[in-house]
């Protein structure tokens, strides 16, 4: 990550490489059906953490 600024935009590019790679497919044919996503984004000693229900 090259700066502070762009905490929020990685966060949100994190959770969506987790919809995109469908991660959450397998536990779904098991039968699960809720889910907390989250997207964390660090940069140095500072990270943003984003969720989706």
């Amino acid at each position: 990550m090259d700066t502070y600024a762009k905490l929020e935009e990685k966060a949100e590019e994190a959770l969506k490489q987790i919809e995109e790679k469908q991660y959450d497919a397998e536990l779904r044919l098991e039968g699960y059906h809720t889910f907390v996503k989250y997207g964390i984004a660090f940069y140095k000693k500072l990270c943003k953490v984003i969720s989706k229900y």
